[in-house]
């Protein structure tokens, strides 16, 4: 499936490590070297798909500081593609890192503390999108100018978006490539 081959499990890569090492004769380099190669190429898959999720929201970003035209059925696609290249970076290595750290026993622990911050963040996030809702987005007396003023409003939202998608991808990646590294 794509999450197997995005992040595949632990007991996938220790299996690969197992016949790589029956292979080469149990040699330890090989397997470190097979280790590593994997956690690259989840690194890799983390970054296209962190990649993609920025790419729509600047482009969204342009289109509300009107340096190009979006029609709606293309928002709606940016949107659509944006939330699923988010969708594996932001569940899949939370949990393996909950399976991996609390186990059978405490690996729903250590989900929940992350919902939770994760819900912590989701709050303060709500009232910037509140604040912005309220915005009548009266500029002019004309429907442009109410349409600038509302694409205004929403600038900051997506800006604050954008600046969250290239530190996730940057912290992802990185922690990634490292987790291949030790």
């Amino acid at each position: 499936t794509l999450a197997e081959t995005t992040y595949p499990s632990i007991a996938a890569a220790t299996t690969a490590e197992k016949n790589s090492n029956n292979h080469a004769g149990g040699s330890k380099s090989m397997s470190s070297s097979s280790s590593s190669s994997l956690s690259r190429r989840k690194a890799y898959f983390m970054l296209a798909f962190l990649g993609l999720a920025t790419v729509c929201l600047a482009l969204q970003a342009s289109f509300l500081r009107n340096f190009l035209h979006l029609t709606p059925v293309l928002g709606t696609v940016l949107m659509f593609l944006f939330g699923f290249s988010l969708a594996i970076p932001f569940y899949l290595p939370s949990s393996m890192f909950a399976l991996k750290r609390g186990g059978k026993d405490g690996s729903a622990t250590i989900a929940d503390a992350f919902d939770i911050c994760g819900f912590g963040l989701l709050a303060v996030f709500n009232g910037i999108v509140a604040r912005v809702l309220d915005v009548s987005g009266e500029v002019g007396s004309s429907s442009a100018g109410m349409l600038l003023g509302r694409k205004r409003a929403w600038l900051p939202v997506f800006l604050w978006m954008l600046g969250g998608s290239i530190a996730a991808m940057a912290s992802l990646f990185g922690a990634v490539w490292l987790e291949g590294e030790r």
